[in-house]
């Protein structure tokens, strides 16, 4: 099994520069190159050779996180999933210590007559998640909210939920 990268600008979503060269060099890390008791990879890397410089970006350098921030939408989704599926300190990490203000045990308790939370996310405005929320209680009625969770660097730092 082989995994190839077909050059920076695949990842960054930049096209090559007209003329169809990407000016990078292919180096391949083969299998059998691996030191004794290493795990057994093969990977092609794209090395640029050299980046053009512009007016723009002379002196200037790109710096790219080594991981993005979750997308917000995402975020209430698996703080929803993990509450689903009964993994209280998942939610209570994703944001539900920002949302009640109280203890982890009370966090626990509001969600004892809660048989599934089944959120739909209506909007994504910047780092605000506009949602409904169909709460199926555990003798069977529902109960109906919306509002908007705001998320910060993965985690839900605030929310404006009112009861419909």
């Amino acid at each position: 099994m082989a995994a190839v990268l077909v050059g920076i600008g695949a990842i960054l979503g930049v096209a090559p520069p007209a003329g169809g060269s990407s000016g990078a060099s292919m180096v391949t890390v083969a299998a059998g190159a691996a030191a004794p008791g290493a795990q057994d990879r093969t990977a092609a890397i794209a090395q640029p050779r050299s980046l053009p410089r512009t007016p723009d970006t002379a002196g200037h350098h790109a710096v790219v996180p080594n991981q993005a921030a979750p997308d917000p939408a995402d975020v209430v989704e698996a703080y929803f999933q993990a509450i689903n599926n009964g993994e209280y300190v998942a939610a209570w990490a994703l944001g539900g210590k920002h949302i009640t203000g109280q203890p982890y045990d009370y966090f626990v308790r509001t969600f004892s007559d809660t048989a599934r939370d089944d959120v739909t996310v209506r909007s994504v405005v910047g780092n605000n998640v506009e949602v409904e929320l169909d709460a199926t209680q555990t003798d069977g009625t529902h109960r109906y909210f919306a509002g908007t969770y705001t998320v910060r660097d993965g985690v839900i730092v605030a929310a404006r939920i009112h009861r419909e």
